[in-house]
């Protein structure tokens, strides 16, 4: 059974709502990074075919449907406050100029 993530918590953490989907899914890549490095594909290089006739060690099997999805660790994390994030560059605001353009028709 799926479990409903509370956002309305998430807008404590921050008035931005964007910011808070930004900081989740830049930590949710990082889940998911973090993971393929410890629990690596297979892959073959040119000079090997496919073959049907290794079958692997069960310790080698990663059932991946059972893992809880990195989107959902991210969001969890957030909710725990065990997210930190900042801005790399400092965010200028501007104030739009008036401009006059020409529309033609």
């Amino acid at each position: 059974m799926t479990e409903t993530i509370p956002f309305s918590k998430l807008r404590e953490q921050s008035e931005d709502t964007f910011e808070l989907i930004v900081a989740s899914s830049k930590r949710a890549g990082q889940i998911n990074d973090l993971r393929m490095a410890k629990y690596p594909l297979p892959t073959l290089t040119e000079d090997q075919e496919e073959t049907f006739e290794e079958t692997p060690e069960e310790e080698e099997l990663v059932n991946w449907d059972k893992m809880v999805k990195p989107v959902t660790s991210a969001v969890n994390e957030m909710l725990a406050g065990k997210v930190n994030y900042h801005y790399t560059e400092e965010v200028k605001e501007t104030v739009a100029e008036e401009t006059d353009l020409d529309f033609q028709e």
